[in-house]
């Protein structure tokens, strides 16, 4: 059974200012309940999108509600993904890295760096454990991703929500240090634009 959830990722405005307004196609890998789908609905005017998750009750919460075109149970980390080559605009991967093991993450990037145009991941800054949420055995968090594996794979990352650290209102020029210094805060975002061969 799905639970109430009352939070939500306190970057979504930053994430969304990284998707094109005119985006066409859109796939998000690891949809959950499907928050990148509705925004997308609502303040993008995508003609296809398609949500990617390996646990079938999330699956069945978008159907219901309709938050994609397209819904497919798939094992991220473990399967190839069933599209073709640069079939995607815009590829999303929000808050799903840091569940997979390291060598099933670096094949998900590869994946989504195969199939869309235009890659975007968040994850958290620091590694912690996460308990099951949902009765979902594929909440917990299994690695950490740093700034450093995005830039080696070519990522623009800054970091976003909150300040990893308990500090009220910073002032302005440190806050500025979101692109420069992304461990400050909470979470990161990596965008990747992939070259057409």
């Amino acid at each position: 059974m799905l639970t109430e959830r009352t939070w939500v990722h306190p970057f979504l405005n930053n994430l969304m200012d990284l998707i094109p307004a005119d985006v066409e196609s859109l796939v998000d890998a690891g949809c959950g309940r499907g928050i990148i789908g509705a925004l997308t609905r609502i303040y993008r005017n995508a003609s296809r999108t398609v949500g990617l998750d390996v646990w079938q009750p999330y699956i069945n919460f978008c159907k219901r509600y309709k938050l994609y075109d397209e819904l497919y149970v798939i094992d991220l980390g473990k399967n190839p993904l069933p599209f073709g080559n640069k079939e995607f605009e815009v590829a999303t991967c929000v808050e799903t890295i840091e569940h997979l093991p390291r060598n099933e993450g670096e094949k998900l990037l590869a994946e989504l760096e195969r199939i869309a145009e235009t890659v975007i991941v968040s994850t958290p800054s620091h590694f912690f454990p996460n308990v099951a949420f949902d009765e979902n055995p594929h909440e917990r968090h299994l690695c950490r991703w740093t700034v450093t594996d995005f830039r080696k794979r070519r990522y623009n990352v800054v970091g976003v929500g909150e300040y990893s650290f308990p500090v009220r209102n910073l002032p302005i020029p440190v806050q500025k240090l979101g692109s420069r210094i992304p461990q400050l805060f909470r979470f990161l975002l990596a965008r990747k634009n992939i070259p057409k061969r």
